[in-house]
């Protein structure tokens, strides 16, 4: 009677052990992770654009430092000119957009091979990022200063993203202080549209230094 029970519980036991997921089971588990994918794909393209708008950030604010550097090094002098343009040229070689430089830097009193490495390491703009400037042209002297027209006073530079949807937010920011150079970075107190088919450089001369907020 023992083993007849033992062998009975055995066979119950692998037939309950053996028994799969149900149709219903899996519809489910389906559903679920269709949820949270839906939540967190979103959020991974924004973390990664906002990751794109950061290391544009830090690239501009090491290459503004190096024309002081450089220019003061030299005793040369560099003149930017912002790059204005709507949408980044497309390649039809790759099928896709290429990134534009954002400024058109012009130095003097430099040798050839210091001209061409400032020229190399200007900032280039990412299909998925904007930035508007609110001079057309500044320079930088053969003191390492920022010369500004009109006697102002700052440069202000906001950077913000193209996204595929479109919604309100504030941008970063980066303002420098003339004469000195001085470069504060932060976050525009004033909400912009982000839109894909936003301009991808340009001037904005309402910009104010006091919007920039440091982080």
């Amino acid at each position: 009677k023992f083993f007849m029970k033992s062998n009975i519980f055995f066979y119950f036991r692998k037939e309950k052990s053996e028994k799969g997921f149900t149709i219903i089971e899996l519809l489910i588990a389906i559903v679920i992770i269709g949820v949270l994918a839906g939540i967190s794909v979103p959020s991974a393209f924004r973390w990664v654009e906002k990751e794109k708008q950061n290391s544009y950030i830090r690239e501009l604010i090491s290459y503004l430092e190096l024309l002081k550097k450089e220019t003061r090094r030299w005793n040369g002098s560099c003149s930017l000119q912002t790059n204005n343009f709507l949408n980044n040229s497309y390649d039809p070689v790759t099928r896709k957009r290429i990134s534009e430089k954002a400024f058109i830097v012009n130095c003097k009193g430099m040798d050839n091979s210091q001209k061409l490495r400032i020229a190399r390491q200007v900032p280039r703009i990412e299909k998925d990022i904007f930035q508007e400037v609110s001079q057309q042209s500044f320079n930088f002297t053969p003191k390492g200063h920022l010369s500004l027209p009109n006697n102002q006073t700052s440069l202000v530079i906001i950077i913000g993203g193209k996204p595929n949807g479109s919604f309100y937010q504030r941008p970063k920011c980066i303002s420098m202080e003339a004469p000195i150079g001085m470069i504060k970075s932060g976050v525009y107190q004033t909400n912009y549209y982000f839109y894909s088919s936003r301009p991808g450089s340009r001037r904005n001369s309402g910009l104010r230094k006091q919007l920039c907020f440091d982080l």
